[in-house]
């Protein structure tokens, strides 16, 4: 909707006081029930465009402006708060704005009120609209201007889906294999998450209503909650209706997690043996479908005190299931867990290059493409990229990199002229072919601990990194060539010392949010770098490692100690939902069907409405 439209649309509505009744006349028809009448209003408004016209007192010899702006989802919360969901334009782009709102009820005639709400870039408003069968009315006021609004509601072409739909390159491309895909398809893309991060490693699933408060003790808003054996740090990742994750089961006692705030770099002291498993899920009950032993036995690498063996996410096209264990091995199952192949790297040491004793586990999930599984592997010596055949383990190719340890993931990025895989690294950043592993384009230099997974989005990649001297965040042209640098003409911008340590971020129509260890969340302009807000979330002593993803037009961002954070995908900050998933999470969740999937310390969790 335009600048205006923000304004007039929780316009101050006029609302028509009762008289006394005629004696004589017919008694008024009966109004129907609350749940009936509010039912109808989340239909009609849902998707709706409305248009009219609006004044400005600031111009009173003005004539009234046309005024039209389109809805998305309308949808009641509880008591008489409701979440609207609003289309803005502003500076030439786009982005969906969730405001929570009360709603009151003057006989069958709702009443929209707003006081003193922010709106992005806009300023503070107090408004009132009044709807009535198919027109709107009312006044709105800001700062030091203010006017009448009116106009009429015209009906959505059809009523919102509940299953989302990909356009362009935004489509699940993983696992279009020549055989004819990755399996059937169950439902759209929003319904798969197939690897770190969901489609593209872009932690964002559209189409379907997500909750934005949950509790865990009494159930609500929590269709199941399942005990998980060991300890991962690896994301859920999902298929149709199956979830696929693994897990590392230490004989005897469980193993200790330290969560929070702290700089201590020594590894886990622990020669327990360790079984590593791969589990399938059915997400529709948290029932076991089946569960595999992958290894077992005393990890090679020991681990950091706030990580765990396994921590790389499992990857699935909907026919293979492949997880990486690191010095353990490459594993690839069918859906129905019966092993195809595995892998042998031999051992994979991750660690802080500085001090090679400071071990701290293999991290790196593998990813599936068109009939390739791609794994980046940087350790302490002989550091590595690679593409397998997804169906028989064979190696297609093997690029080597003259790089420290990371912990990143890859990401790949097909489009016209070019399809490629991109590394996050701190003596190489870069790009290879994915057909012949090649190397594109290579950027030195960053954060000397790359941790985020590289995401592409509105025509660039962004890396950002931290540790050491830089932390940087990069935003660089798909189509780079040789090497680059912080002033080369591919680079679209970049910034020093803002950027993430362990977050992989998140681009959510045309921003960029990162999230710090501290719990900072920043929101950019993703074309741009032009930062909008940097608010902290909590109270600053907790820390934060999942990596924040996004659905329906709002943000979660995840502590350690399990709360979660709910805030707008816009370009203001506000907490709008806050919940506790009743134990410490380290890892990325997964979206499906708006059920949002977390991996605690002990359990899988599937939120969504009840």
């Amino acid at each position: 909707m335009k600048l205006r439209c923000v304004r007039s649309w929780f316009a101050l509505s006029l609302l028509a006081l009762p008289c006394a009744a005629d004696p004589g006349q017919e008694p008024p028809p009966k109004v129907p029930d609350r749940a009936t009448l509010e039912a109808e209003f989340a239909e009609k408004m849902s998707g709706a465009v409305l248009a009219g016209h609006f004044t400005d007192d600031t111009h009173p010899d003005r004539a009234p402006q046309e005024d039209r702006y389109t809805l998305g989802k309308v949808e009641k919360l509880d008591g008489n708060r409701w979440r609207f969901q609003a289309v803005i334009e502003y500076g030439g782009r786009s982005f969906t704005l969730p405001i929570v709102l009360p709603v009151e009820w003057a006989g069958d005639t709702p009443v929209i009120t707003m006081t003193d709400q922010k709106v992005p870039m806009l300023g503070a408003f107090t408004a009132r609209v009044l709807f009535y069968g198919d027109q709107y009315v009312g006044i709105w006021k800001g700062t030091d201007h203010g006017g009448t609004m009116w106009g009429t509601i015209e009906p959505a072409g059809q009523e919102p889906q509940e299953g989302g739909e990909l356009t362009g390159d935004e489509g699940n491309d993983e696992g279009d294999d020549e055989e004819g895909g990755g399996g059937d398809d169950d439902g759209g893309p929003y319904v798969h998450w197939p690897s770190f991060r969901g489609p593209r490693a872009c932690g964002v699933a559209e189409g379907f209503t997500t909750v934005m408060e949950w509790d865990v003790e009494s159930g609500e808003n929590v269709r199941w909650r399942v005990p998980i054996a060991g300890l991962a740090h690896s994301s859920p990742v999902i298929w149709g209706d199956r979830i696929y994750l693994t897990s590392a089961v230490k004989e005897g006692q469980p193993a200790e997690l330290k969560v929070g705030l702290y700089g201590n770099i020594a590894p886990v002291q622990d020669d327990s043996e360790h079984e590593f498993r791969v589990l399938c899920i059915d997400k529709r009950t948290g029932e076991v479908l089946w569960d595999q032993l992958a290894w077992k036995g005393v990890p090679e690498i020991k681990r950091h005190p706030k990580g765990s063996h396994a921590a790389p996410s499992p990857a699935t096209d909907g026919k293979h299931v492949v997880a990486f264990f690191g010095s353990e091995g490459l594993y690839c199952y069918t859906v129905d867990g019966e092993l195809l192949w595995k892998k042998d790297f031999g051992t994979l040491d991750a660690g802080y290059y500085i001090v090679p004793g400071a071990q701290w586990g293999f991290c790196s999930s593998p990813v599936i493409h068109d009939g390739r599984v791609v794994v980046q592997v940087d350790v302490q010596g002989d550091s590595f990229v690679a593409s397998l055949d997804v169906r028989s383990g064979e190696e297609q190719w093997r690029t080597a990199r003259d790089e420290v340890p990371t912990w990143g993931t890859p990401s790949i990025d097909v489009r016209e002229g070019r399809s490629q895989v991109v590394l996050n690294g701190w003596k190489h950043i870069g790009g290879y072919d994915l057909a012949t592993g090649a190397e594109l384009w290579k950027l030195v230099g960053g954060g000397d601990i790359p941790v985020p997974t590289p995401i592409i989005a509105q025509d660039l990649i962004f890396i950002t990194n931290a540790h050491g001297r830089m932390a940087p965040i990069y935003a660089i042209d798909p189509m780079a060539e040789g090497e680059i640098s912080m002033g080369h003409e591919a680079m679209g911008w970049s910034t020093r010392n803002q950027g993430n340590y362990m977050q992989t971020p998140l681009v959510y129509d045309d921003l960029l949010y990162l999230c710090s260890d501290a719990g900072i969340l920043t929101c950019r302009e993703a074309a741009t770098g032009e930062t909008l807000y940097r608010e902290r979330l909590g109270s600053g002593t907790s820390g934060f490692s999942a990596s924040v993803v996004a659905a329906d037009g709002k943000l979660y961002v995840t502590s350690e100690e399990g709360e979660i954070f709910v805030v707008p995908a816009s370009g203001f900050y506000e907490i709008i939902g806050q919940s506790h998933l009743g134990e410490e999470c380290m890892a990325t969740p997964a979206i499906s069907e708006g059920v949002i999937y977390w991996r605690t310390r002990g359990h899988l969790v599937a939120v969504g409405k009840t």
